[in-house]
């Protein structure tokens, strides 16, 4: 019956995705046991079902016995997408870390043992700190109350099997690979801006061998600004691991979805707004180097997305995040 399945998801929901389909299973054969019991093998009431469901108990309650657990810094319900985020927040860390590696080392070969201690040190140094503000928003999350939410009211005492929200449709679960790629881009924005005068502009071969990068943006007025990429990029992994949290789309969320979009288009054009933060010679040295690199049409070509890359890296994150919340809205609102 429909309430049974509404039962089943609100307490699996509350579980770690490992878990679900086993307990879904088990709680499913329970419930028909003891629906068995009641009927003496007739035909099963809608009151025999609520009172089944009412002997098992509250959703929350019953999702904490399966864990078997009680109260932590931060509780199952968040420990899992917990993990999750970490785990991406890592991965993403070493690899952007490690691209810049490759790079600086294939421009300046010689110091390779020197970018060697700065990529280790850079990456613990980072992993630390990723690590404890992963782990403070969460336990800020933990203690507001944000958890998976099943739509059932968790401080009343008394609760009727008929409050039982419904499962939600596919189109309006958030599918984990989305969120994880949100959160992986939003690190990759981050170490590559920080890093930006050795991955984020024109590459120069000689010989088939990296010589040179001419940055696009000004890496000195970069580290003055670096507080508000920080904030950007916090922005993009708070709302992905909201996402997460929740798992589907709901009128709440796509409302911090629009916030937290709206945030962070204000703060990259602020960002970007600064001519200062654009290499100011950068089409001199592109000029000086391209007699040899690069023929006219290649020249002409850069020298045209140069000029207008000023307006469109705003109107670009804007396309984006307009179609981000748009669409968060259409699917919270589906019927």
């Amino acid at each position: 019956m429909e309430m049974i399945e509404k039962y089943i998801y609100a307490v699996t929901h509350r579980l770690p995705q490992s878990q679900r389909a086993d307990i879904a299973m088990e709680l499913r054969g329970l419930i028909e046991d003891m629906l068995g019991e009641r009927t003496n093998g007739g035909p099963v009431a809608q009151e025999n079902v609520e009172s089944v469901l009412l002997e098992l108990g509250h959703p929350k309650d019953l999702a904490e016995k399966y864990r078997g657990s009680k109260r932590y810094l931060i509780g199952p319900e968040l420990f899992h997408p917990y993990i999750t985020v970490l785990k991406i927040v890592f991965f993403a860390l070493l690899v952007a870390m490690s691209v810049v590696f490759v790079i600086e080392s294939m421009i300046e070969p010689r110091s390779v043992v020197e970018h060697i201690f700065g990529y280790v040190t850079s990456v613990v140094s980072a992993s630390m700190q990723a690590f404890v503000w992963v782990t403070v928003g969460f336990a800020i999350a933990q203690y507001k109350g944000v958890a998976p939410n099943a739509g059932i009211a968790e401080e009343s005492e008394k609760w009727s099997p008929t409050d039982l929200p419904p499962v939600p449709d596919q189109k309006k679960q958030i599918k984990r690979g989305e969120a994880i790629t949100g959160i992986f881009f939003s690190i990759l924005f981050l170490v590559f801006l920080y890093s930006s005068n050795h991955v984020f502009g024109v590459m120069m071969f000689e010989e088939g061998e990296l010589v040179n990068v001419i940055p696009f943006l000004n890496n000195e007025r970069i580290e003055q600004f670096i507080n508000i990429i920080y904030v950007i990029t916090v922005i993009g992994i708070l709302k992905e691991g909201l996402k997460l949290i929740i798992g589907k789309w709901t009128k709440k969320l796509a409302l911090y979805n629009l916030i937290l979009n709206a945030l962070t288009l204000v703060l990259v054009a602020f960002l970007f707004k600064d001519q200062a933060i654009w290499n100011p010679d950068f089409m001199q040295e592109l000029n000086q180097m391209s007699k040899a690199d690069l023929n006219q049409d290649t020249y002409e070509l850069i020298k045209t997305i140069w000029m207008q890359s000023k307006a469109w890296v705003v109107i670009g994150f804007t396309i984006v995040l307009v179609i981000d919340t748009v669409s968060g809205f259409y699917k919270a609102y589906l019927k």
